[in-house]
């Protein structure tokens, strides 16, 4: 059979390559005893791919029980010849345990019984059950009586004589020659997740059914999701911690006479089958994996209005993905570990978007002419023929998946007893929570102290709430948030709230710059920006020469009241910058050599115009990042359509005056303005002249509230 599994190993590895299917393995390590595999079920594909998944990552041979009506045809040769036996096999309990006592193949147990297309599980009367017109009732306790009959033969192989163990075992049509008495079973409980669970015609389905005509039919309807899950979702498996069934036995093993006794025997599993069941799924349910579309339907759902603003919505679920994040033992989807801000943040966020689009498809959200939602909950709660929910009621599927959770429901309620704007307060303050986070980690790392308020590299936020403006601005390169302090406590002053981020490998260490990318200085603009537009109605931004740069790269792509670039380094005039790192393969290929000569690969930075804010020297490594951020800047100025001032001074011996010019000429701003002045130094805000240039920005942003 293994060259059988190969084989058919190949394939599925084949079709999942074709069809792009993104499947993860998580969780606990497997042990080498034989194993029992439980699992819920949604589709049927995954009788195939869950071993396919163990025999690829494990090399472990694993058979499946599977739906007796799909043992027909080609299909049901190719089941039987992978290891899938019929669950209506006379013989099914008789090879199961026979086949883990031999220790040679693990088998894999849905006790559902059937596809639960609705994942509708709730724990009723001290039994997990299921709901649906093809069974209504309690979970199968066929795999716990398996594992049970399992593990008091390997008992009884150890403790009887060759010949007792083979009569006994002859009663169950069991071969005794087979049992393997140093293995001891395990039960392992299996979580497969969906994500997303998308309904919607692809191209295979459309050529299906230009050929077969079965469109509103149950064979339709289970490849329009199959085969987009397979497509376009992520399936996640999660294997619980194992399950031993010592604990289990206790109550047989205090008289060993019991075990021979066989209404005792049978008694005992009777007595035990259902509590092991329980154990098994609750493993399996509490470790479905928690992602995004469950946090926005338990959000929707725990609501207390019907209008839906869609700036509530995602200031509540981006609160309870904080909170989530804060249980213990939950399995999340890698994009719920993420910060998250974007969420916030970008209007066009793909993971909402996507679900709001689904929404409104199936009528649970209205868009009304105020540009809200209104919420229809008859229609999500209205019951639809079991084999058609899984496209007609998408989102209900997902709510029954999380809800019997009732912790994180309880969360998701209290969360959503905020207001709007406690919310957003919330959110502004773990943001600046967040970033202070970064900064002590960093300044710890390399410096062995803990950072204060006061030091050079602390963010600066300068907030009151009275305030509605805000002004988002951020330092240069090699430098740190107190080279904008001064410009700050003026733009306050104004009635003006500033938040000066600081940019990760600044302000601490110039060791620190070798583990930053320039993709993470985009993120720290980000952060920043989206914490202070929770508390502010109008956001403008800026930034210092490279942090100039950060704020287009920043207004090219989200919505910003205004853009403040200052001397920002565009076109520099050193040239290791603007010519010997034009390209990131070129600037590997030097400091390769670089290192085979002994050479150091640092930048001598001592005759800084701030020797108390600014590096005396800078790392080649974070030379090319720089350049990065240089590249896309310039890259995306023409999608810069917000107004603009920019100050560039004529003499700066760091920037390049062009660079300016360049800035000007190639944004798409209707309202822009160049400003040029007469000035020696590249650090124009803590020069002599710094008040022209306070009074002009603070002017900037008052003539465009």
């Amino acid at each position: 059979m293994k060259l059988t599994i190969w084989l058919s190993s190949l394939l599925i590895g084949l079709i999942r390559k074709l069809s792009g299917a993104n499947i993860t393995i998580s969780g606990e390590e497997i042990p080498e005893s034989p194993v029992l595999f439980v699992a819920n079920h949604f589709t049927r594909f995954e009788t195939l791919v869950v071993p396919y998944m163990l025999y690829e990552r494990h090399g472990r041979v694993t058979r499946s029980l599977a739906d007796d009506d799909i043992f027909v045809g080609i299909v049901g040769r190719f089941m039987r010849s992978v290891g899938a036996l019929s669950n209506k096999n006379k013989d099914r309990d008789c090879i199961i345990v026979e086949e883990l006592l031999s220790g040679k193949i693990d088998w894999i147990i849905y006790p559902e019984g059937f596809m639960v297309k609705n994942k509708h599980i709730t724990f009723d009367m001290g039994e997990f059950c299921t709901h649906s017109p093809e069974y209504e009732g309690p979970i199968h306790t066929g795999a716990a009586l398996m594992a049970l009959k399992v593990k008091i033969l390997q008992t009884r192989a150890r403790i009887d004589s060759s010949e007792r163990l083979k009569r006994f075992c002859d009663g169950m049509d069991i071969d005794s020659s087979k049992i393997d008495k140093t293995l001891d079973i395990k039960v392992v409980p299996v979580s497969i997740t969906y994500y997303p669970i998308r309904p919607g015609k692809n191209r295979f389905l459309i050529w299906v059914d230009s050929i077969m005509k079965q469109r509103d039919t149950r064979f339709f309807e289970e490849l329009e999701i199959e085969v987009n899950l397979l497509m376009d979702a992520h399936m996640n498996l999660r294997f619980g911690k194992a399950i031993g069934l010592d604990s289990y036995m206790d109550e047989l093993s205090q008289n060993k006479k019991d075990i021979y006794d066989g209404e005792k025997v049978n008694a005992f599993i009777d007595s035990k089958r259902k509590i092991l069941t329980n154990d098994i799924m609750r493993r399996v349910y509490s470790q479905i994996q928690i992602h995004f579309d469950h946090i926005f339907i338990l959000s929707l759902v725990t609501m207390s209005t019907v209008k839906v603003c869609p700036s509530y919505l995602k200031a509540l679920i981006y609160k309870n993905v904080r909170s989530l994040r804060l249980k213990k033992g939950y399995n999340l989807h890698k994009e719920l570990q993420q910060e998250l801000f974007k969420l916030i943040l970008d209007e066009n966020y793909e993971p909402f978007r996507s679900v709001i689009d689904i929404a409104l498809k199936q009528h649970i959200l209205y868009l009304d002419s105020d540009g809200e939602y209104l919420f229809d909950r008859s229609l999500l709660e209205k019951e639809y023929p079991f084999h058609k929910i899984r496209v007609k009621n998408t989102l209900q599927v997902i709510l029954n998946e999380i809800k019997w959770q009732k912790p994180v429901v309880e969360m998701a309620t209290a969360n959503s007893q905020y207001s709007e704007q406690e919310l957003k307060e919330d959110n502004f303050r773990h943001l600046r929570k967040r970033e202070w986070e970064y900064f002590e980690k960093e300044y710890k790392t390399y410096l062995g102290e803990v950072p204060t308020e006061e030091d050079k590299g602390a963010p600066i936020v300068l907030f009151n709430e009275k305030n509605d403006v805000g002004v988002v601005f951020s330092h240069g390169y090699m430098s740190a948030p107190k080279e904008i302090r001064a410009l700050a406590e003026y733009l306050f002053e104004k009635g003006i709230n500033v938040y000066g981020l600081r940019l990760r490998g600044h302000g601490t260490d110039p060791e620190a710059l070798k583990q930053v990318s320039a993709k993470d200085w985009e993120t720290d603009f980000e952060r920043a920006f989206t914490a202070m537009r929770e508390v502010c109605s109008r956001v403008f931004i800026g930034g210092f020469s490279m942090g100039g740069l950060l704020a287009l790269i920043h207004a090219s792509q989200y919505k910003v009241d205004g853009v403040i670039a200052l001397n920002s380094a565009m076109r520099l005039h050193d040239l290791r910058v603007a010519y010997v790192v034009p390209t990131l393969h070129f600037f590997n290929e030097m400091i390769a050599y670089l290192n085979t000569k002994g050479i150091k690969e640092w930048i001598d930075n001592s005759r800084t115009e701030q020797p108390g804010i600014n590096y005396t020297k800078h790392p080649l490594s974070s030379v090319v990042q720089m350049e990065k951020v240089m590249s896309r800047a310039q890259s995306m100025l023409k999608k810069v359509t917000a107004p603009i001032l920019i100050i560039q001074g004529d003499n700066d011996p760091v920037v390049k005056r062009e660079s300016a010019r360049l800035i000007y000429d190639t944004i798409r701003s209707k309202e822009k303005k160049l400003l040029l002045l007469p000035r020696e130094k590249h650090s124009i805000l803590s020069d002599e002249g710094n008040r022209e240039v306070f009074e002009a920005v603070s002017h900037f942003i008052q003539t465009h509230l």
